[in-house]
């Protein structure tokens, strides 16, 4: 078979098979992967930073329930960051992107550390070394809202609103919403690659990790 043909049949089997996953992905998939553990009654309520980006291209929500008080919940999620305490996911990634990436033990961390708990509206927590979320709000072992601003122009909201449950049972919500994308290829490698991963991997860890680390600390 002449080369050039056998090369134009794999180009077209293999976009074939990305529209069919994407197509699939989109209608049946991506909901249940970035939007884990979350309600329909928690997904219609108002959060923080809620209109601030006026077009989102890019929406996820989660939540989790953790059998622990909102104050031992509220102090590992103040301290997450870039030379903070980490995310509490998959620290390898975190190691693999920035050296240095930890406070301490080069990993996430796994006690409350006094010293990263003074967090105030108006500071920073970076993700990376040149990428950092301004703290717009904050309130104490209610939520904090993380904001990205472009041109003066809200582009990303990042909010974790906690909400007792009982005395010692605390539901932590995560909702994101941004307008980043900027043109066919840049939507397509955030839809296929950063959305999944990020939301449906590195996220969802983020909140197990929390759970773990805090219904430790409440039954020991």
């Amino acid at each position: 078979m002449n080369k050039m043909i056998l090369f134009k049949k794999i180009v077209v089997y293999g976009l074939l098979l990305l529209i069919i996953f994407v197509s699939l992905y989109s209608l049946f998939l991506r909901d249940i992967w970035v939007n884990k553990g979350i309600t329909k009654s928690e997904r219609r309520q108002t959060l923080p930073g809620d209109g601030l980006v006026k077009n989102p291209d890019t929406v996820y929500e989660q939540a989790i329930t953790i059998e622990a008080p909102a104050d031992i919940v509220w102090s590992y999620l103040i301290q997450v960051g870039y030379q903070r305490a980490g995310w509490y996911n998959w620290d390898f990634i975190n190691r693999w992107a920035a050296d240095n990436y930890f406070y301490e033990n080069n990993r996430s961390a796994d006690r409350i550390i006094p010293e990263l708990q003074d967090l105030e509206q108006g500071d920073k927590i970076s993700i990376l070394p040149d990428i950092a979320f301004d703290v717009e709000e904050l309130k104490e072992k209610d939520y904090f809202l993380l904001t990205g601003v472009e041109d003066g122009e809200h582009i990303i909201t990042w909010v974790y609103k906690l909400k007792k449950l009982q005395e010692d049972q605390t539901r932590l919500i995560v909702r994101w919403q941004s307008d980043i994308a900027d043109g066919f290829f840049f939507d397509l490698m955030n839809y296929m690659i950063t959305e999944p991963g990020g939301a449906g991997i590195q996220q969802w860890e983020m909140l197990k990790g929390i759970k773990k680390r805090a219904e430790r600390d409440y039954n020991n």
